[in-house]
C-alpha cells in the first residue's frame, strides 16, 4: 500500500477493513503522517512500513511493535516496493509515484494504480514495464476503472468514440470576476468528491479532466480525437461507450472512490461489501445534466490537450509546473487567475524534446518546476 495515508490511501484501507479473510497488509508506506501510519499499523498488522521523510524515523519507531521493519528515504521507499506481492496499491500523489511504480511492476502480480501523473508523464515507461514483467495494471481511478468496465464488454472495433464525465469542480458557476477574488477554502469544497489538495484545484481548473484523457489514451490505446469530455455536475455516470451502430453504453454508481477501489481489489469477481444503495431507486437520477465543454471557461483544459498531442516532454513540463504553482496557490502565495498565465508562460518556453527514460523524465520535471518558481517569483511575488 503506497501512499495509505493519503485520501485514496485511506479508502483503500476502509476496503479491506470489510475483505479481512480475503486480504492480507504486508506493507504501509507514507511520506511524512507517521502518526496515521501507526494507527494503520495497529490495525492491519503489516509486516513492513515505509516513511519516504527519514527525520520521522524515530518517532515511527517508538509509536509501532519493534517486530515491524521500517524502510525509510528514497532507497528505502524503492526497497519496499522490491518486495514480493500479489498487488501492490500505489496511491503515492504526483510525480513522485514514478519510480516506486516501475520497481513495482518487476515484482507485483498486479498494481492497481491510483496515480495518474506517472501515465500522464511516462505512459510509454510504465506500459513497457508492465509488459516485460507480465504484471496486471488496473485503474482505480473511478473515470477509468469505469471505462475499463465498460469496454471489457465490446470488441474495439466496436467503438466510435468514449466518454468520460467531468463535475467541474467547485468554481463551475462562478463569473471571471468572482474567479479573481477566489481562496483556496472556496476551491477545496468540491461539490461531490472528497479527494486530496492538489487533485481538487485541478478538478476546478479541469487539468485532472485533461490528465484523465491522456490515462485514457494510455490505458487503452484509443486516439484522442475519439476521447470525448461530457460536464455532468452530479458525478453520478463517470464513463460511457458509443458505439458505431449508435448504441450508447454507460457507467453509474455513486462518487464514492471505495467501489472502484473494491473493484480492483476483487477483480476479476465483483464481490460488492461496499454496496451503495442504488442511484436509481431514489430522486438523484432525476434532475442529472449533461453537456459540452466551454474550453474558453477552461483553458488549463485545452493546454494540457494540446499538450498531449504534442507528446514527448511537453507533458512532464507541464505536469511540473501544474504542481508547483498549484501548491503555491494553496500557501496563498498567487491566485487563482494566476495558474493559466503561469503555465502558459513555461509550456510555451519549453524545448521540445523526446523523452524514453526515466533520467530524462526526471530531468525535465526538475527544468520546469525550476522555471516555475522562477516566474512565480518574478512575476507574481
Amino acid at each position: 500500500m503506497f501512499g495509505s495515508t493519503g485520501s485514496v490511501g485511506a479508502n483503500a484501507l476502509d476496503v479491506l477493513g470489510e475483505h479481512k479473510k480475503d486480504f492480507r497488509v504486508q506493507g504501509l508506506c507514507t511520506c511524512r503522517n507517521v502518526g496515521k501510519l501507526a494507527q494503520q499499523v495497529s490495525r492491519f498488522k503489516p509486516q513492513s512500513v515505509c516513511v519516504v521523510d527519514e527525520t520521522k524515523v524515530t518517532r515511527l519507531r517508538g509509536m509501532i511493535p519493534n517486530t515491524v521493519r521500517i524502510f525509510s528515504g528514497r532507497s528505502g521507499l524503492l526497497e519496499f516496493a522490491a518486495q514480493n506481492a500479489d498487488i501492490a496499491f500505489m496511491a503515492i500523489s504526483g510525480i513522485a509515484c514514478l519510480e516506486p511504480l516501475l520497481v513495482s511492476l518487476q515484482f507485483s502480480r498486479c498494481v492497481a494504480l491510483a496515480n495518474k501523473e506517472s501515465l500522464v508523464v511516462a505512459g510509454k515507461l510504465v506500459r513497457r514495464q508492465a509488459k516485460l514483467h507480465n504484471t496486471l495494471l488496473l485503474p482505480v481511478d473511478s473515470e477509468i476503472n469505469a471505462l475499463f468496465q465498460l469496454l471489457k464488454t465490446v470488441k474495439k472495433d466496436e467503438i466510435n468514440r468514449v466518454h468520460i464525465t467531468a463535475s467541474g469542480g467547485a468554481l463551475y458557476a462562478c463569473t471571471p470576476a468572482q474567479l479573481r477574488k477566489v481562496k483556496a477554502k472556496q476551491v477545496l469544497a468540491h461539490p461531490t468528491w472528497r479527494m486530496g489538495r492538489r487533485i481538487t484545484v485541478d478538478s476546478a481548473t479541469l487539468v485532472n479532466k485533461g490528465f484523465e484523457v491522456i490515462e485514457t489514451h494510455e490505458f487503452f490505446d484509443i486516439d484522442y480525437d475519439r476521447i470525448n469530455i461530457i460536464v455532468h455536475r452530479e458525478s453520478l455516470m463517470h464513463a460511457a461507450i458509443e458505439l458505431n451502430d449508435g448504441t450508447f453504453f454507460s457507467c453509474f454508481y455513486e462518487p464514492d472512490m471505495r467501489i472502484p477501489i473494491e473493484y480492483a481489489f476483487c477483480y476479476p469477481r465483483r464481490n460488492g461489501k461496499i454496496r451503495k444503495k442504488g442511484i436509481f431507486n431514489g430522486k438523484k437520477v432525476q434532475n442529472c445534466t449533461f453537456g459540452p465543454v466551454d474550453f474558453k471557461k477552461f483553458p488549463l483544459l485545452k493546454l494540457v490537450l494540446a499538450a498531449a498531442k504534442k507528446g514527448d516532454n511537453a507533458l512532464t513540463v507541464l505536469n511540473a509546473s501544474d504542481e508547483v504553482a498549484v501548491d503555491s496557490f494553496l500557501k496563498e502565495r498567487i491566485a487563482f487567475t494566476d495558474l493559466y498565465p503561469i503555465l502558459e508562460y513555461v509550456y510555451t518556453h519549453s524545448p521540445h524534446r523526446k523523452i524514453s527514460t526515466l533520467d530524462e523524465v526526471i530531468y525535465w520535471d526538475t527544468w520546469a518546476r525550476n522555471k516555475t518558481k522562477e516566474y512565480i517569483e518574478k512575476k507574481c511575488c
